[in-house]
């Protein structure tokens, strides 16, 4: 039996498989999010992330916000997956030789993920992998990015009755 409590916060290890002009490049970083839950199996929330990598003296940096719904499938006793779709903004900050340019654009992450319950109020999140949608530098005959994005961490789940769903 599930236990339904209103607020989660997660914060863990982020890594963005960033593809860009045919090259993919890996960005390491951290992520935080927040959600609310209106039902044990739904919930409203948001994430932001922060990525980054330096290769031959250029430093690149990946933020991105995105706010959007996830919904749990709470059938086994510990292991819960989940799936969500989130939409938002990203940007990129680029310095190297004196020469720093920023960038932003509209982004979407699609995918899900399973999370393992230590305790009633800790989870571990093994787990997270998205599709990452970016629309930088877009035109005509260049469509955007396609990128993927996984992180694991740990949820602290706060408040409520603690009543079943």
């Amino acid at each position: 039996m599930h236990q339904s409590l209103l607020l989660e916060l997660y914060s863990g290890y982020g890594l963005a498989r960033f593809n860009s002009g045919g090259t993919s490049t890996n960005l390491n970083g951290g992520m935080g999010s927040f959600g609310y839950n209106f039902k044990p199996w739904l919930q409203i929330g948001g994430d932001a992330s922060y990525n980054v990598v330096a290769i031959n003296g250029v430093r690149n940096v990946l933020y991105g916000n995105h706010f959007g719904a996830r919904y749990f499938y709470h059938r086994f006793s510990r292991f819960t997956p989940f799936a969500e779709g989130l939409v938002g903004g990203s940007r990129v900050d680029t310095s190297g030789g004196g020469v720093q340019t920023s960038t932003n654009c509209i982004s979407y992450k699609v995918g899900g993920g399973v999370d393992y319950r230590a305790s009633r109020r800790w989870e571990i999140r093994l787990f997270n992998v998205d599709y990452y949608r970016t629309s930088f530098g877009t035109g005509t005959g260049y469509p955007g990015q396609s990128n993927y994005w996984a992180s694991a961490g740990v949820v602290l789940r706060l408040f409520g009755s603690g009543a079943s769903e």
